[in-house]
């Protein structure tokens, strides 16, 4: 009895030691327990669960020593990166460094992080997927502290190649330090990783480091450190901007002088691009640049070259010719809607330029029947960008109603669908299959989803099922639908395929919970995420525990953000353990906040019209050998992955152009479906 208490009163000291490093560093201490027997008993049971060869039981022990924290559950759980150790698997070491990131502010345990941040211990001869999480989770523990030391180790990582600094530049604008010193003070042989993160944290305690790094750092390191401290607002950079111009031949001094001269909205800025774009090694970038600002001096040049250009040049031509916003480049931009190669690039320029002559240029085209088509899918486009009509649209569409022309009607029932939604039910009663299509790609309008649900619960024809598929987008609406439709939906593996999946699993039942389980196992991320939303509206309480093991070891940030935003929408208290973890150690910056909103009791934003538009051209006029022709599908479509995670299925009209209107604010993800072939593909107006 005499050596347990000797033993029970030394655990006690070396918890309180590790509760005093822990306090030092401004991290909350565990909470006391009331009996250190019990604390050494829960660790005799977690270490019996590490010698299981069950992997889950392992894990429980890894969790277990975690919540226990002292500095003997602390050892056992670093002895077990050990060789031999109980973290047999890339799994095991997540659930580890994730127990352990409690603890970051231990001098041992933050020690061993960041060996884990950089790479030890992972295989780097069969890399997993699930190795870069580990990697994030331990960078992130190690900026949450705060602590001097791990911001300081972290400074050094950051200045390290490759992924490892990226992975410290993520971490620490995760969690911004309030002192920045032990950052710079690691900091002292920066890489282009490195001065661009202070960039990006917009802390100007970081412009010494900057300017020394502009004096004496290496070629790429003094021009991006440039840009950061253009960023920063140092006007000090202009008088070497225009000086790198006049002297320098370095591709990356010419491209950050014009950055800086841009950033900090310089007269001479656009002789800057144009200075780029004239030499064949800066002309991308020069591009890129112009694509981004109105370059008004970059007119001239581009109508000069975009007549020879490569076809796979052309559409970033067009689109800066359309920026630069001057009467010309309207002139020339109208004058191309006529030509069936650069119909779409120009008057997608058009819609989005921000020059009245465009919308002259416009209001003239849709005048024209060779260009009538063209002008009034831009006009769609700026109208919802701008918030105001192209003058003559209403004549355009009048022409289009009483056209022949297969395409011209589809875009007709598109246009009328998008201004008057009262005729939506009349349209799709008597709605050819071409305007079905059209019809489905409003499906974010009010009324359009209920519409094209009630008809998708009794359409026979697969094809046209994919397209009304898109009614599905509304959950109240898809109650409309069977579920046996939904599951031929899903087992045809179309379009229609992922809104299918979500709203099936919003139905959850025993019945159903099987065949859930296995599209949540499915190599597919797009069905695992929607099956995840679905579950999140489930009735059933077990889809809580559904959701929370699927988050443990899912390597697709996407799919995470889904489990996340089903978890916001469920009350269970129990759903807050996997939005904390998720919050604080997820490596997905999307992740982390959407589970910051779920934890302040923010309900995610249903996906609702927006003022953004795609448009994409899938039929191509280059050659293509007989065989690809022979694969190609009659009809072809897209998924728009929208900022909210839904796949919408849009299939393009017969002169193969398909224009998505009103999609949802947020950047979007494009996939083409097996057969399309894109000339061009423009995220946004």
């Amino acid at each position: 009895m005499r050596g347990l208490l000797l033993f029970l009163c030394l655990t006690g000291t070396a918890e309180a030691q590790v509760r005093s490093a822990r306090s030092a560093q401004g991290v909350a201490p565990p909470s006391l327990r009331r009996s250190t027997l019990r604390t050494h008993l829960g660790i005799d049971v977690a270490q019996a669960l590490l010698r299981e060869s069950s992997a889950e039981q392992r894990q429980r022990g890894f969790e277990r020593l975690g919540s226990i924290g002292t500095a003997q559950a602390l050892d056992a759980l670093l002895k077990s990166f050990e060789a031999g150790g109980a973290a047999r698997s890339a799994q095991d070491r997540l659930i580890a460094v994730r127990a352990l990131a409690g603890h970051a502010a231990v001098p041992a345990v933050r020690e061993f992080l960041v060996r884990v941040m950089v790479g030890v211990g992972s295989n780097p001869g069969r890399s997993e997927a699930i190795d870069g999480m580990i990697e994030a989770a331990a960078a992130l523990a190690l900026a949450r502290t705060g602590d001097e030391n791990a911001l300081t180790a972290l400074g050094k990582v950051l200045c390290q190649p490759g992924h490892v600094g990226e992975t410290a530049a993520q971490a620490l604008l995760a969690f911004p330090p309030r002192d920045l010193r032990p950052v710079v003070a690691g900091a002292q042989t920066p890489t282009r990783t490195a001065v661009a993160f202070f960039g990006d944290l917009g802390d100007p305690r970081a412009i010494p480091l900057l300017r020394q790094s502009v004096r004496s750092g290496a070629g790429e390191v003094r021009s991006e450190a440039a840009v950061s401290l253009s960023r920063l607002g140092d006007t000090d950079t202009l008088d070497l901007a225009r000086h790198w111009l006049a002297h320098e031949r370095g591709v990356e001094f010419r491209s950050a002088a014009a950055r800086i001269l841009l950033e900090l909205q310089q007269a001479d800025a656009g002789e800057a691009v144009v200075s780029l774009y004239k030499e064949e090694a800066t002309r991308k970038i020069a591009l890129e640049l112009a694509n981004h600002a109105a370059v008004h001096e970059l007119a001239a040049p581009l109508i000069r070259d975009v007549k020879s250009a490569a076809d796979d040049e052309r559409e970033a031509l067009f689109a800066a010719l359309g920026l630069a916003g001057t009467p010309a480049a309207a002139s020339f931009l109208g004058g191309a809607l006529g030509t069936r190669e650069t119909s779409s690039v120009a008057a997608l320029a058009l819609a989005r330029s921000p020059a009245k002559e465009a919308e002259a240029t416009l209001s003239r085209a849709l005048r024209d029947p060779a260009t009538r088509r063209a002008a009034v899918r831009a006009s769609i486009v700026r109208t919802l960008a701008l918030g105001h009509s192209v003058s003559g649209i209403d004549h355009a569409l009048a022409a289009l109603s009483a056209s022949s022309d297969a395409s011209d009607r589809a875009l007709f029932v598109q246009a009328v669908a998008l201004s008057s939604p009262s005729k939506i039910p009349r349209l799709l009663e008597r709605s050819t299959d071409v305007e079905l299509r059209a019809l489905s790609r409003c499906a974010l309008l009010p009324g359009v989803s209920r519409a094209l649900a009630q008809r998708l619960a009794t359409e026979p024809n697969p094809l046209a099922r994919d397209a009304l598929a898109a009614g599905l987008i509304s959950l109240a609406s898809a109650e409309l639908v069977p579920s046996d439709v939904l599951l031929a939906l899903i087992e045809a593996h179309g379009l229609g395929a992922p809104l299918s999946a979500r709203a099936l699993a919003a139905r959850d039942s025993r019945s159903l919970r099987p065949k859930l389980s296995g599209l949540l196992a499915s190599d597919d991320a797009l069905l695992r995420s929607h099956v995840a939303l679905g579950l999140g509206l489930s009735s059933e309480s077990s889809a809580l525990g559904v959701l929370t093991r699927a988050y443990r070891f899912e390597t697709d940030a996407n799919v995470r953000l889904a489990i996340v935003r089903a978890l916001s929408v469920r009350r269970e208290p129990a759903r807050e353990r996997t939005l904390r973890l998720a919050r604080d150690l997820d490596g997905s910056l999307s992740v982390r906040q959407a589970a910051a909103l779920a934890l302040a009791s923010a309900t995610p934003a249903p996906d609702a019209r927006g003022a953004d538009s795609l448009w994409l051209e899938l039929s191509s006029t280059k050659a293509v050998d007989a065989t690809a022709k022979a694969r190609q599908a009659p009809i072809r479509g897209a998924l728009i992955v929208s900022a909210g995670g839904l796949a919408i299925p849009a299939f393009a009209d017969p002169d193969g152009v398909l224009l998505l209107p009103a999609l949802p604010d947020g950047p979007f993800e494009l996939r083409l479906a097996p057969g399309s072939i894109t000339d061009n593909a423009e995220p946004r107006p």
